[in-house]
């Protein structure tokens, strides 16, 4: 493909991604009336997966909230500089052949053993219904919160122990 039309579809794919954000940064996602999808694990098992709560700390990044996205989903805000790295790098090597050097890097089979681990056991943390991994697990949103923030938390009886939802572990 020339490089006029790889810019072509860059500035579509570009244009598509500044409309998808400006609907989630005006999107109440404690609302039931919007058609992003509702995390298939958590909805049959009330488990939390790796992934729970990164629209909602893609929603807190765009509003600014670094915090309120870490609250999110810790792993999504983490990784998220290291894949943007990786994407631009792609787009450019993509529309520029030849423009960048490899990396003085190479994947190793242990990193990708290491970083399952880590996702593994990140998932299991973060389903513990008590402190300190109770603030792995995502906030749940309050959807009409009279202060205009969807991230402010909801605390249960005990402050200390934040009240993460209806999640199967915590009736134990």
């Amino acid at each position: 493909m020339p490089t006029a039309g790889k810019w072509v579809v860059t500035i579509a794919v570009g244009l598509l991604g500044m409309v998808l954000a400006l609907y989630l940064s005006r999107t109440d996602l404690g609302a039931e009336n919007h058609f992003l999808p509702k995390c298939s694990l958590h909805s049959l098992t009330g488990l939390y997966c790796p992934g729970c709560g990164n629209t909602r700390a893609t929603q807190a990044l765009l509003s600014g909230d670094l915090s309120g996205a870490v609250r999110q989903n810790i792993s999504f805000v983490i990784a998220l500089p290291f894949l943007l790295f990786g994407a631009a790098r792609t787009w450019i090597r993509w529309v520029y052949p030849g423009c960048l050097r490899s990396l003085e890097f190479r994947w190793r089979y242990s990193y990708s053993v290491s970083l399952i681990a880590l996702i593994v056991a990140f998932t299991v943390l973060r389903n513990i219904p008590s402190s300190p991994f109770s603030w792995l697990a995502p906030v749940p949103l309050n959807s009409g919160d009279s202060s205009g923030n969807p991230f402010t938390e909801t605390l249960s009886a005990n402050p200390e122990v934040p009240d993460r939802g209806n999640s199967p572990l915590s009736s134990q």
